[in-house]
This record gives C-alpha cells, structure tokens and sequence, in this order.
C-alpha cells in the first residue's frame, strides 16, 4: 500500500495508467483515447524560458 496520491509499486501499471485517466477526465470533463495513451508513446513538448 502507497501514501494517498503515490504510486504503489505492487500494482499493475496498466491499472494505476488507467485510474490516473479515469481522475484527469473527470476533473477535466475530458474523454481521452485510451489505448494510445496507455500503449503508445506520447508527443513531449520541451519549454525555454525566452
């Protein structure tokens, strides 16, 4: 078992990925594509101070 709001290592990471959708669409009123985000490698965007 994991403090409120970590990570617990003994779950599956699919699961945590998958509850940590679940709250972000909900706060968010999102539907997000599921199998990409989970599956698939996600588009990062690198910010410099200008």
């Amino acid at each position: 078992m994991a403090a409120a709001g970590l990570p617990d290592p003994e779950r599956d990471r699919e699961d945590v990925h998958r509850t940590a959708l679940g709250i972000v669409e909900r706060f968010f009123g999102l539907s997000l594509p599921k199998d990409p985000i989970v599956h698939g490698t996600l588009p990062a965007v690198l910010l410099e101070p200008a």
